[in-house]
């Protein structure tokens, strides 16, 4: 029981401590987000362990690290930081259109997972019937790029 305890506490102190803890913040971000895998979509929910749309997501994990979040996905666009898709790393949120074809305005967001010599992957909550719900996503074996917007690193 100890040990549960103390587990559970370094995994909410990190979030609030800051690069001096045992994880980074971003290690935090990609950590909270990864314990929602599977969790299924749906529209305009942000109730952990049960179901997301893709700012509830984005939300629930920035919220748990108390960084700035938005239920909007339309609102992270003004949120933090602009960085370069070559420079994001682990836990700056992705930015990126909604489905019409063509369109430039921002509906979707999800979290970079990791941006090293394997790729680009990111974590998001899906709408889509073949990877529905809260999976991870390699940016460069997907059609994302079609609608890549921008990232904002909010830490």
């Amino acid at each position: 029981m100890k040990a549960l305890i103390f587990i559970t506490f370094l995994i909410v102190s990190t979030c609030g401590f800051g690069q001096d803890s045992l994880m980074t913040k971003s290690d935090s971000i990609v950590h909270i987000a990864e314990s929602q895998l599977g969790i299924p979509y749906k529209y305009a929910t942000s109730n952990p362990d049960v179901s997301f749309d893709c700012s509830g997501f984005t939300s629930y994990v920035y919220s748990s690290c108390d960084l700035p979040n938005s239920r909007s996905s339309k609102a992270y666009g003004n949120l933090g930081t602009k960085v370069s898709l070559e420079t994001c790393q682990p836990g700056d949120c992705m930015i990126f259109s909604g489905t019409a074809a063509g369109s430039t305005t921002i509906g979707h967001v999800g979290i970079v997972v990791s941006n090293d010599e394997s790729g680009l992957k990111f974590i998001h909550c899906s709408s889509s019937k073949r990877h529905f719900g809260v999976v991870i996503t390699d940016y460069y074996q997907s059609n994302y790029p079609k609608r890549f917007l921008q990232v904002r690193r909010l830490f």
